[in-house]
């Protein structure tokens, strides 16, 4: 927790949590990775449901039916996060784009599984449950924090120098000549 600036005047008490917007990213990344990671489990779920069916326990299509309504309705819990992640928070906006595409093929599978439409719809499970997969690594991997506001006069403010992740900002500052 840091204190806000509030609490650096006279009279301040220092123990009033800082509504920082550098710390709102951080948030909105962990709500991405929460949600894509359950949203990817429930597509892995549909699989096994699938399979079972498959092998002989029919009651099993019932509930691949009930997880169909689950992914469609963690698929918009996920388009929503990742709008948040992306506006607001400043993140990077295609984890909402292909959020939002996932979603369009998760409702049109859903409608293909109703109507046994099978040619379609077991292709296109399976290209769902592998761009989940891989939504899934990319977001745990390569969410950057998003943008943080330097502070006037800070000298990455004035060089354009971010320090390394794990080094202090003095690491990454020039070196003073000594004249």
């Amino acid at each position: 927790m840091q204190p806000s600036l509030a609490s650096a005047e006279p009279g301040g008490t220092g123990t009033r949590e800082s509504s920082d917007p550098r710390r709102r990213p951080a948030r909105a990344r962990g709500a991405l990775r929460a949600v894509t990671t359950v949203h990817t489990a429930t597509l892995f779920t549909q699989a096994v449901l699938a399979g079972r069916f498959l092998s002989g326990d029919y009651d099993m299509l019932t509930a691949h039916a009930v997880d169909a309504d689950v992914i469609v309705a963690v698929g918009l819990v996920q388009v929503v996060v990742a709008v948040l992640y992306w506006r607001p928070g400043h993140g990077p906006g295609w984890p909402a784009a292909v959020s939002a595409v996932m979603l369009g093929a998760e409702a049109g599978q859903a409608v293909l599984g109703y109507q046994r439409t099978l040619g379609v719809h077991v292709p296109l499970g399976v290209t769902l449950i592998a761009a989940g997969l891989l939504l899934l690594i990319q977001v745990w991997r390569h969410l950057p924090p998003g943008p943080v506001p330097a502070a006037p006069g800070d000298a990455e403010s004035m060089s354009g120098r971010v320090p390394r992740p794990g080094t202090s900002p003095e690491a990454s500052r020039p070196a003073k000549e000594v004249s």
